[in-house]
C-alpha cells in the first residue's frame, strides 16, 4: 500500500480505532479473569465487558499497544513505515515524521513492533537450499597466515 492510499484508508484517529476494533473482534477477545470469550461492547467506555464476570477489557489490552498512551494512528503509521520498505526507519526519523516531542515512547513502540515481527519470522525455517546474490566468505587456516597476508575480494 502506498502512503497516499494509506492516508485515504486511515485518515483519522477514529478510523484507525475502528479498524483495530474490527481486527480484535475477528481474532477474538478473551477475559483476563477466567478466559471466556463472551463480551459485549460498552460504547460509552469504549471497552468490552465480560458477560459472566463483568470484567472490562480495553482495545489495547493484551496487545503490543497495552500501557501505551500513543494514539492508534501513530501505531498504524509506524506499522506501515516498517513494512512498506526494505530498509528500516530509525526511531528518531519516525519521531520527526510524526512530530512527537519525546523520543522514548516512539522508541518503545518501534521496539515492540520489531520484536513481534521477529517472533513471526521465527516461525519459518530455511531448509534444503538457499541462494545468495553476492557474498564473500573467508576461511582462514593457521598454515595460510604464515605465508603472508591473504588476497581479499572477489578473485580470491
Amino acid at each position: 500500500m502506498r502512503i497516499l492510499e494509506f492516508n485515504d484508508k486511515f485518515p483519522t484517529e477514529e478510523e484507525c480505532k475502528e479498524k483495530f476494533k474490527e481486527y480484535r473482534l475477528k481474532v477474538g477477545v478473551i477475559c483476563t479473569k477466567w478466559g471466556g470469550s463472551h463480551f459485549y461492547w460498552k460504547k460509552n467506555r469504549e471497552q468490552w465487558e465480560c458477560k459472566k464476570c463483568s470484567r472490562r477489557v480495553t482495545l489495547k489490552s493484551g496487545t503490543a499497544m497495552e500501557n501505551s498512551k500513543l494514539p492508534y494512528k501513530y501505531w498504524f503509521i509506524a506499522m506501515h513505515l516498517l513494512t512498506c520498505t526494505k530498509k528500516s526507519f530509525s526511531a528518531k526519523e519516525v519521531q520527526r515524521e510524526l512530530g512527537h516531542n519525546r523520543y522514548e515512547p516512539i522508541w518503545s513502540m518501534l521496539h515492540k513492533l520489531r520484536s513481534i515481527m521477529g517472533l513471526r519470522d521465527d516461525e519459518y525455517t530455511l531448509d534444503t537450499q538457499i541462494e545468495l546474490d553476492d557474498g564473500f566468505f573467508e576461511t582462514v587456516s593457521i598454515d595460510q597466515n604464515k605465508n603472508g597476508p591473504l588476497k581479499r575480494g572477489r578473485g580470491s
